[in-house]
């Protein structure tokens, strides 16, 4: 794994600023350290125009630092292809800058021009974040100033920009005005699921093109090999805009879209539908010829795959759902008994409830209706294992982070060489709910380190490796607990140098928030959302969240189960 903390460099020159931000996310965090989690807002399609911001233009008669300082102000407005700030570069520049090429995200403070020379100048930021071309956005933790060449010339007798990086700069305060959060869609390898990759796109009229053109421009590095697309290699928008019609957005294909069968077309509607704001429709056409599509009706894929809403837990010998109110187990059909006389120490139920991964003091078995349990990993150590939505269990020890192994629930053993050599211990290891990646959180030295990597199987669907780990968090701290909420967003439980509990939402590419502790937790179990996370005391307390902080639900449990899912 490369360093946990990805330190990006820019360059003094007049392209470095960002022409490495295109590779950032291969190595490093996709998410904002902070800020609120959200589901991801929504960029606005033309019908619902997001707030205009709109600049002065350039200063008559103004000095180059005046010049400069207000075409970086232009840059944050993208309205009109950013035409405000295009006002500010000579007539031959202006159709040259490339302002989506990325965004450098400063906090305001400390910025500084020097004069170079007459036609000169040099400003400096301090990054805070990135977005690149993509619109994957990244965290710098570097403190470093950055500097950033202009060149000028005049034009008419007032100075303009003749040269500057590609990009634009944008303090944190105004980025999250002009920019949303969208996420594009791509499936998993089986197309059963919708698989999410947010990104940052500028808000207003030209949303809806940079989504669809980012759907056809395939997914984030990290995901790749990991995921699939349903639209044929090559294919592309005919125009350079999506226009956007009574709230339908028509995307006309070039002629490699004929290449996609109508199963094929009904999948590439779907991954446009998703990734489109909400209340916006998708129709396809390709070089202007309508498509007889039709609906996919039980082959649709599922997006976002939810789970009972209900505590799975063992309680006073028994293991089931827990009832709304009160201490009643509703027990699984042909689950509930064998896996509660395994005395487990940890479960995680399969999609559609027909099988779980189990952990005893005897290792790691593997529990499916109808059958007896056997015995999958009898290796000393194990953690609490995953199950995917193809029925592999995944399992580990905790002193032995790098021998990760899936098990089939005949007993065959699959090698997964895992990523993270650093690490020296693991405590927590999560398939998503989608079976396409693998939450795992890591102790390192002292520090615990909280990473997300793509998982790439074979053409049978076995697990075959990982890809490179994005770091979701990493600092000092005991790691104790981590799981998956929804399709985006993670939660991690880490033990401070203090000796509190923290509880963090992360949503994956997007934002992140501390919650309110939960007293004494040792583990926490997700849901479908934040609000419905639970935590498990020491002393074997159910605790739920309840206003602004937690409260105790029933006493006596041993296990919250992890749920991956009501329907596989």
């Amino acid at each position: 794994m490369r360093n946990r903390r990805c330190r990006h460099r820019i360059g003094s020159g007049a392209l470095a600023v960002l022409a490495a931000a295109a590779v950032l996310l291969t190595g490093c965090s996709g998410i904002p350290r902070d800020g609120a989690v959200e589901a991801g807002q929504s960029a606005l399609p033309d019908d619902n125009p997001a707030p205009v911001f709109l600049p002065s233009k350039p200063l008559k008669d103004g000095s180059t630092d005046a010049i400069l300082r207000g075409f970086i102000e232009a840059a944050s407005s993208p309205e009109g292809n950013y035409a405000i700030a295009r006002e500010f570069l000579t007539p031959d520049y202006s159709s040259t800058w490339e302002p989506d090429a990325g965004v450098t995200v400063d906090d305001g403070s400390g910025r500084s021009t020097t004069v170079v020379d007459e036609t000169t100048m040099q400003f400096s930021v301090t990054p805070v974040a990135e977005v690149d071309a993509r619109g994957q956005y990244s965290t710098v933790d570097s403190s470093s100033p950055v500097p950033l060449r202009y060149e000028f010339a005049r034009v008419g007798g007032q100075w303009r920009i003749s040269e500057a990086p590609d990009g634009t700069v944008i303090d944190r305060n105004t980025f999250r005005e002009v920019f949303s959060a969208q996420a594009l869609y791509f499936f998993d390898p089986s197309f059963r699921y919708l698989v999410p990759d947010l990104r940052w796109f500028p808000r207003g009229a030209s949303a809806p093109t940079k989504i669809v053109k980012g759907v056809l421009a395939g997914p984030s590095p990290w995901l790749s090999g990991a995921v699939a697309t349903a639209f044929p290699e090559g294919t592309k928008l005919t125009a350079d805009a999506v226009r956007v019609v009574a709230r339908d957005a028509k995307v006309d294909l070039n002629s490699e879209a004929l290449n996609a069968d109508r199963v094929s077309l009904q999948r590439m509607e779907a991954q446009l539908s998703r990734s489109l704001p909400p209340g916006l429709t998708a129709t396809i056409t390709i070089n202007q010829n309508s498509q007889d599509i039709g609906e996919m009706g039980s082959n649709a894929p599922i997006a976002n795959p939810r789970v009972d809403a209900r505590a799975l837990l063992l309680r006073d010998g028994k293991f089931g759902f827990l009832a709304a109110s009160g201490a009643a187990l509703t027990p699984i059909a042909g689950i509930s008994e064998p896996v509660a006389a395994l005395k487990p120490r940890a479960v995680t139920l399969s999609p559609g409830q027909a099988m779980a991964a189990v952990l005893t003091d005897a290792g790691v078995y593997g529990v499916r209706v109808g059958d007896d349990p056997v015995r999958l990993d009898p290796r000393s150590g194990l953690i609490a294992p995953s199950i995917d939505s193809d029925g592999y269990v995944w399992s580990v020890p905790s002193a032995r982070p790098g021998e990760l192994f899936v098990y089939t629930l005949a007993g065959k053993a699959i090698a997964v060489p895992a990523p993270w050599q650093e690490a020296s211990s693991i405590v927590s290891l999560d398939v998503s709910r989608d079976g396409t990646r693998l939450l795992a959180l890591l102790r390192s030295g002292t520090d615990s380190l909280f990473v997300v990597a793509a998982i790439k199987r074979d053409n049978n669907a076995v697990p075959v490796g990982l890809g490179e780990p994005v770091v979701l968090s990493s600092g000092a701290g005991l790691p104790l607990d981590a799981t998956w909420i929804d399709e985006l967003t993670v939660g991690s439980l880490i033990r401070l140098p203090s000796g509190e509990e923290r509880i963090v939402a992360q949503q994956i590419g997007g934002g992140t928030t501390v919650l309110e502790s939960a007293p004494g937790s040792v583990s926490i179990a997700g849901s479908n959302t934040v609000r419905e996370l639970r935590a498990l005391s020491a002393g074997g307390a159910l605790q739920v969240q309840r206003g602004v902080g937690w409260q105790e639900r029933i006493d006596e449990v041993v296990l919250i189960a992890t749920q991956q899912g009501i329907a596989g």
